[in-house]
């Protein structure tokens, strides 16, 4: 009996899955460059999966007898753990949310751990596949299925065909040639007709070929039609005409939609946009979303554009989305004709529709609130009620404050329109809050326009806006470039000085300085790695889920331990503490957790507590230290960064930072002895 290797149908088959898998781990490191975040992850685990599947059914030819048939059950394992990477795949390319919906993913998990232990368990009961050797075309163990198989592989082609369904309906709408894409991904199908030739025909062995369809799906769409690959993904978001270009704005393609809207688009394929329309090309001069115009039959038309652009290693395509909104358009334009007419009385609906802030008021010349909008309730907890006859002074955080917003307010009353920035108001429960203002005079009505003078006020309209959002990014980048502009080179200065000590005196204090630079590396490598976690967080989205804290806390208990073996932990943790945040409070849970434990003394003793509210979880962190420094304390209580620009607090002003938004809250109750600090995540809102 010829072993496989031996024969060359043997080494055809074991040469055509090992090129498959090592096509499929080739193709990972470019499949890891798309900047889709929910793609990438779907391609790469489609890769990894099937390039372990591929190994392991060459391995299967020569691997050692006993090791044949548990080789075959961990690649059947892998194989079909590609179809829900494929199907994870196929709905973020398309741009659907089966992937992330919930019961979807719990019910794909169960389906895979109850066919996963089926194939695990088959050496007991046979029910999957049984084996027989066999000697042609060449030595090997020929797998003879069961009827679970038969259902498992139904399934999976299935699964399959529905994700394949996805991405040729989104071909056909793309409005695009895409039959070099078509071919590319109908090869995922072709190893199907394999399977079925090889079940009724001797020629082929009966041998599941999908790696080799994956394998050339990944090269021909990652590497030869990358770029169309993109530009279908890219221009498929929406129904609007698009307009694809290159790195130089000039025309790699176009939707037959944008031809119909643009004429000069015909046979425009590698001209500047520039030379072909000058208009839409203007545009690329800002990075807001503008307006286009141009005239038809018809009258005028309006064109939303939109820039939109995807990476996949060194390609880019870069889309213009061109949306019609002519209807919308006129109808503004219409508005703000008719607006022009309108006396002083409409002025506060119209300041309303044209600025889109979070919530709108007016105050009399005494200062007090005559009408406060609706969406102030959400915003600062205030019913519109019971701020209305009230002093604006309710809104102030402390004296100084107040004291500003009537200097703000006089020159309102004097006639002038204002703007203010970062300007810090109370909550209704005593939280300070940041705001972007926007202060108008209102005057009586039915004064002329030109004849207004101060004496005509009567009140001033303010339109408010929440600065939360663009403080901490603004904050954020802030302190980066603080710390790597200062500290990092202070500390820099310090090594290489006693770097040049040490290299002229060689004696001594040798040891000492030594212990000095190493001392001031250390700290260094921790500045750096807090920065770049506060980097790592920046970009993360904050559309908070549900999570289950008790595992992460648990986890992170057991790091701490292993990590710290003099430091003693108990814990107050029920099976389950569901909150809604992100799976990141991880970060400054644990960060929260070493910091007790690092200055805690010789032998810390660290207890970690969990209780729930109806609308809240809150986790109590307290240790036996010395307690937190006072600018430490403000680093956490406040957020405030002046002690970072000596270097100390960044991993706690990291820990506010995540935790504040994230929609939590984090407080330093004052304490005799040791720290106390208390999280307070919002829980769910529980079911109707």
């Amino acid at each position: 009996m010829a072993a496989p290797w031996t024969t060359s149908a043997g080494v055809a088959y074991m040469g055509l899955f090992f090129l498959s898998g090592l096509a499929c781990f080739a193709s990972i490191p470019r499949a890891r460059s798309f900047n889709d975040a929910e793609m990438r992850y779907g391609l790469v685990g489609l890769l990894a999966t099937t390039g372990i599947w591929a190994i392991l059914k060459t391995a299967f030819f020569v691997v050692p007898a006993p090791l044949r048939e548990a080789t075959y059950i961990v690649g059947l394992i892998s194989g079909f753990a590609t179809v829900w990477a494929w199907l994870y795949f196929a709905s973020a390319y398309t741009g659907r949310s089966l992937h992330k919906n919930t019961i979807l993913r719990r019910l794909g998990m169960a389906v895979f751990l109850t066919i996963v232990s089926i194939k695990l368990t088959n050496p007991l009961h046979g029910l999957y596949f049984t084996t027989t050797p066999v000697t042609t075309p060449f030595r090997y163990l020929a797998i003879d299925h069961g009827i679970v198989h038969w259902i498992s592989t139904s399934l999976a082609y299935v699964l399959a065909a529905v994700g394949l369904f996805m991405i040729f309906e989104l071909y056909v709408e793309s409005g695009y040639d895409t039959k070099p894409l078509g071919v590319l991904t109908g090869l995922l199908a072709l190893p199907v007709t394999l399977d079925l030739v090889a079940i009724a025909t001797p020629q082929l062995i009966n041998f599941i070929y999908a790696p080799i369809g994956v394998a050339a799906f990944a090269i021909g769409t990652l590497f030869i039609f990358g770029e169309q690959f993109l530009a279908v993904r890219t221009t498929a978001q929406g129904d609007e005409a698009a307009i694809i270009l290159d790195t130089r704005d000039r025309i790699q393609d176009y939707s037959p939609a944008a031809e119909a809207a643009f004429p000069e688009l015909a046979d425009s394929t590698g001209e500047s946009l520039a030379d072909v329309l000058p208009a839409v090309a203007a545009t690329r001069e800002s990075d807001d979303e503008q307006i286009v115009a141009r005239d038809s039959s018809e009258g005028t038309e309006y064109y939303l554009v939109s820039p939109r652009s995807m990476t996949l290693g060194d390609s880019t395509v870069e889309v213009l989305a061109l949306t019609d909104v002519t209807d919308l358009e006129r109808q503004r334009r219409t508005l703000i004709e008719r607006e022009r007419e309108l006396d002083e009385r409409t002025e506060l609906y119209r300041a309303v529709i044209a600025a889109s802030f979070a919530f709108v008021f007016r105050i009399d010349l005494a200062g007090r609130f005559k009408f406060v909008s609706p969406s102030v309730e959400d915003f600062l907890g205030y019913e519109p009620a019971e701020l209305t006859g009230e002093s604006m002074s309710i809104l102030g955080t402390d004296d100084e404050t107040i004291e500003l917003a009537e200097d703000y307010f006089t020159e309102v009353t004097n006639g002038e329109s204002i703007q203010v920035r970062d300007l810090p108001i109370a909550t209704r429960s005593g939280r300070t809050v940041y705001v972007d203002i926007r202060a108008v005079p209102i005057y009586e009505a039915g004064i002329d326009p030109e004849s207004r003078t101060p004496e005509h006020i009567v009140g001033a309209q303010v339109m408010v806006r929440d600065a939360s959002d663009r403080r901490q990014r603004e904050g954020l980048i802030s302190v980066i470039n603080r710390v790597l502009r200062h500290n990092v080179r202070n500390k820099l200065t310090v090594i290489n000085g006693y770097a040049e000590l040490l290299a002229t005196e060689l004696d001594g204090d040798d040891a000492s300085k030594a212990e000095q630079i190493v001392e001031t590396a250390d700290r260094l490598l921790d500045l750096t790695e807090s920065a770049r976690r506060i980097e790592a967080n920046r970009e993360l989205s904050p559309e908070l889920e549900t999570v289950d804290l008790a595992p992460i806390l648990e986890q992170a208990i057991d790091q701490l331990t292993t990590r710290y073996p003099e430091a003693s932990v108990t814990t107050e943790i029920p099976a389950s503490a569901i909150a809604t945040t992100l799976p990141r409070i991880e970060t400054p849970l644990w960060e929260l957790l070493e910091n007790a434990t690092v200055h805690g003394g010789e032998q810390p003793e660290i207890h970690l507590a969990v209780a729930e509210t109806d609308d809240q979880l809150q986790i109590t962190i307290t240790d036996d230290g010395p307690g937190l420094p006072e600018d430490e304390r403000q680093v956490l209580a406040d957020g405030k960064e002046d002690p970072l620009v000596h270097g100390q607090g960044l991993g706690l002003w990291l820990t506010y930072w995540i935790i504040t938004t994230l929609d939590g809250e984090i407080s330093v109750p004052k304490t005799q002895q040791g720290t106390t600090i208390e999280i307070r995540l919002p829980a769910p809102s529980p079911p109707l």
